[in-house]
């Protein structure tokens, strides 16, 4: 499950990235790709929650991400609310997710 999660992440990482442009650029995002970031973002995380049951070290890795999760729930409700996107936030929600990510991976290929 700790690998489902490492390629979960990566897949929402790569849409984050291109939500991120959008952001940069000051454009509205695109709600579908929004939509899909945030629901492989959540798979990764109740992935990443399962394999945390089998192998504790995950747990805090699975912190981060929630953390990261947070920023983003707070981002798309203020995207949905047609408020203006606060930069510094997305790329702060963005950070912390990618890493996570780096530890993640690291943690899970490390032998």
């Amino acid at each position: 499950m700790a690998i489902v999660a490492v390629i979960l992440f990566a897949l929402t990482i790569m849409g984050g990235v291109y939500l991120l442009t959008y952001i940069l650029a000051e454009k509205n995002t695109p709600k579908g790709v929004a939509i899909i970031h945030g629901s492989a973002g959540a798979l990764g995380i109740i992935s990443l929650l399962i394999a945390s049951f089998f192998y504790h070290s995950l747990f805090y890795i699975l912190i981060i991400f929630i953390a990261a999760a947070i920023g983003g729930g707070v981002l798309f409700y203020l995207d949905l609310c047609g408020k203006k996107i606060p930069k510094v936030l997305a790329l702060g929600h963005g950070i912390i997710a990618i890493i996570g990510f780096i530890i993640l991976a690291i943690v899970v290929f490390h032998k």
